[in-house]
């Protein structure tokens, strides 16, 4: 009888803690698109991007203008072509073989305890270039607490990239990375970072970007794996709540979140990645109205 008893409070655990039927889990497109150096302070210069009024006085999101076009942008911007109102050249060294744009197929769902995200994609034809010998693929998604970070409604996590970091227009050194401006760990003001990395023996990253990039301290992150099966890769995330560690927002209904993510192809490094314009989730609130937005439903 107890070995029964401890049997089904196995199998229990175990269901309460399976994942998703992905089967019956909605799944959005998102093209993500290759960036250059377009930081946000080129993002946000009226000069340079013919959209600044929009996004400051209509508080209209980058995606609501450029979901439909991200992948035309990015064909020009990884060939050293200009674009914007300024006619900016962001890729002074085009990498050969590199596409402009990822076409990925992006599912999330959530239970009692944990949200979990999944990604689908195909991979491109590579390039000569192995910057992270290591990763073949690495992805990245940063989620603020609920409107906790200025600008993060218009723009995702593109409140995180500046000129001055490393490989971008105006470096200040060849260590610098993502960091939030008005940043206030106390009060919510940072990105929560989660990130997956293909190599070998490699550990996933729970970390968060506040006045500066750490890869450590949450406590939220209880799985990140991915696949590769030919060129098709499956990557996906399982995260508690509650989070719980420094850096961790905690994720509740009736509030609505605002991420990004990226994803590193081919062995690439630093900015030279694929990009999400800024979406947002919820957990069971429908928001129609807002183009990008998605409802997280429970299972």
């Amino acid at each position: 009888m107890k070995k029964l008893a401890m049997a089904m409070l196995v199998a229990l655990a175990g269901s309460a803690w399976a994942a998703p039927d992905w089967s019956k889990v909605a799944p959005r497109k998102v093209t993500l698109f290759y960036p250059g150096q377009a930081s946000l302070e080129w993002v946000m210069n009226k000069p340079d991007h013919s959209a600044v009024p929009d996004i400051v006085d209509k508080k209209r999101s980058c995606a609501k203008c450029h979901e439909g076009d991200a992948n035309e942008i990015g064909d020009k911007i990884v060939k050293g072509m200009a674009v914007g109102s300024s006619k900016s050249v962001l890729e002074p060294t085009p990498l050969k073989g590199k596409v402009g744009s990822l076409p990925v197929m992006m599912q999330t769902a959530y239970d009692a305890d944990k949200i979990y995200f999944r990604f689908e994609w195909t991979s491109p034809q590579g390039g000569d270039t192995k910057a992270d010998p290591k990763n073949e693929v690495k992805l990245t998604m940063m989620f603020d607490g609920g409107g906790t970070v200025d600008g993060s409604n218009q723009n995702g996590c593109w409140a995180t990239c500046h000129q001055d970091l490393r490989s971008m227009k105006a470096p200040k050194d060849d260590k610098k990375t993502k960091y939030l401006k008005d940043a206030d760990l106390a009060a919510g003001k940072f990105m929560d970072l989660m990130q997956y990395r293909s190599g070998k023996g490699e550990k996933p990253v729970d970390g968060f970007v506040a006045t500066s990039r750490e890869m450590e301290g949450g406590k939220g992150l209880q799985k990140a794996e991915g696949k590769k099966d030919g060129n098709k890769w499956v990557v996906t995330f399982e995260r508690s709540l509650s989070g719980g560690g420094k850096g961790d927002h905690a994720i509740v209904a009736g509030k609505t979140y605002n991420f990004g993510f990226a994803i590193h192809e081919d062995y690439s490094n630093a900015r030279f990645h694929y990009v999400s314009l800024g979406y947002q989730f919820g957990l069971d609130k429908a928001v129609p109205e807002v183009k990008n937005y998605i409802n997280v439903v429970k299972q």
